[in-house]
C-alpha cells in the first residue's frame, strides 16, 4: 500500500517539524513523536520483547532518549522515522540483555514447567503432597498468587483484575515466589 502525495507531504512536514523542535530542545517534539509514532514504536518494541507492560516501559525510556539525543539527529543520514525505529529496536534489544527481562522470561518458563509437572504428576499423590508442602511454606500473599496462577489457571492479567493488584506487582510477586520455591528445593 503506497501513501498518497498528500499523505507523504503531511508525513514529511510532521517529520520536519519534529526535527526542528528536537534541535531546539522544545518539549512539544516529544508530544508530537508520541502522537504520530507512539503506537508504531510500541509495536516495534513489543515485537522484540513480546511483553506489553515491559514494552510500554521501554517506550517511555525511548522517548526520554529521543528527548535527550534528539538534537543530534542528522536528517542527511536518514529519515526521522528510520531513526526513531532504530532507537526503539535498539532499546528493546538492550532490554533483552537485562536481568529484569531474563527474570520475566524465567517466570514465563516457570509457568510452563509447573503446568507440565502438574499434568504429568497429577496421578502421583506423593508428588502432589510434596508440592503442597512446598507451597505451604510461602507467605500467604505469594501462596495465593501461585495457587491462582499455576493451579487455578488464572493469567497474570486476570489475577491483577481479581485481586486489584497492579500487573507488574503480580509478576514480581510470582517471580519472588518461584525464587523462594527454588531455594527450598
Amino acid at each position: 500500500m503506497s501513501l498518497s502525495v498528500q499523505q507523504l507531504t503531511m508525513t514529511s512536514s510532521v517529520e520536519s517539524k519534529i526535527s526542528h523542535l528536537l534541535a531546539e530542545r522544545n518539549k512539544e517534539a516529544i508530544q508530537l513523536v508520541f502522537t504520530h509514532y507512539g503506537p508504531l514504536l510500541l509495536n516495534v518494541i513489543n515485537r522484540v520483547l513480546r511483553d506489553e507492560v515491559m514494552s510500554e516501559d521501554v517506550l517511555q525510556s525511548v522517548l526520554l532518549k529521543i528527548w535527550q539525543n534528539g538534537h543530534n539527529f542528522d536528517g542527511s543520514k536518514g529519515s526521522l522515522f528510520t531513526w526513531l525505529v532504530r532507537v526503539s529496536k535498539n532499546a528493546a534489544i538492550d532490554k533483552t540483555r537485562t536481568k529484569d527481562y531474563r527474570l520475566s522470561q524465567e517466570s514465563k518458563n516457570g509457568v510452563e514447567v509447573v503446568s507440565i509437572a502438574e499434568s504429568v504428576s497429577s496421578g502421583d499423590e506423593m508428588e502432589t503432597l510434596y508440592a503442597k508442602q512446598l507451597i505451604a511454606q510461602l507467605p500467604e500473599d505469594l501462596k495465593t498468587l501461585i495457587k491462582m496462577s499455576f493451579f487455578e489457571g488464572y493469567t497474570h492479567k486476570e489475577i491483577c483484575e481479581k485481586l486489584g493488584i497492579p500487573l507488574g506487582t503480580v509478576k514480581t510477586r510470582i517471580r519472588t515466589a518461584i525464587k523462594h520455591l527454588r531455594s527450598i528445593i
